[in-house]
């Protein structure tokens, strides 16, 4: 903080902290958000935790933006099959008895493979040919939300 940044790159920053001590952490960097006008890229697996903190969130698989939105916005209307995924996993306020949440098939492809195609075909619940053939470009689906799939 000596140097005044106004861009951060914060990877995982607080995955492996204690309750008590991640939310101190964040509200510190909250805090120096406002004070010193400071950017974050905040680089997380925690969806909830960038919904909490983030103005905008773009969800990624193997490298790829799969979907990118305002954070309210794609919390409460996230299309791309990935991104639905992680909202299942995450926490619910209310538990409904006798409902199974939805877990993705399959083996998470090798980063390092050249995978023609749309990266989450092998996964996706919505799969069809042309995922195996051409990678989807980000679409606009709304004001500032965009997302990178075939059939939505």
């Amino acid at each position: 903080m000596i140097m005044e940044p106004t861009f951060i790159v914060a990877d995982e920053p607080v995955s492996m902290l204690d309750a008590s001590i991640r939310t101190g952490i964040l509200k510190l960097m909250l805090n120096l958000r406002d004070k010193k006008q400071i950017t974050y890229l905040f680089i997380t697996h925690d969806l909830s935790l960038a919904w909490l903190i983030s103005d905008r969130i773009a969800i990624m698989y193997l490298g790829r933006i799969m979907e990118i939105g305002k954070s309210d916005d794609l919390i409460k209307r996230g299309m791309h099959p990935y991104t639905k995924a992680l909202m299942e996993i995450m926490p619910k306020k209310v538990y409904t008895k006798g409902k199974t949440r939805s877990v993705l098939s399959g083996e998470t492809p090798n980063p390092i493979d050249d995978i023609k195609g749309c990266k989450f075909s092998s996964r996706c619940p919505l799969f069809s040919k042309i995922c195996l053939e051409e990678c989807p470009e980000l679409r606009e689906f709304g004001p500032e939300h965009f997302v990178a799939c075939h059939n939505v």
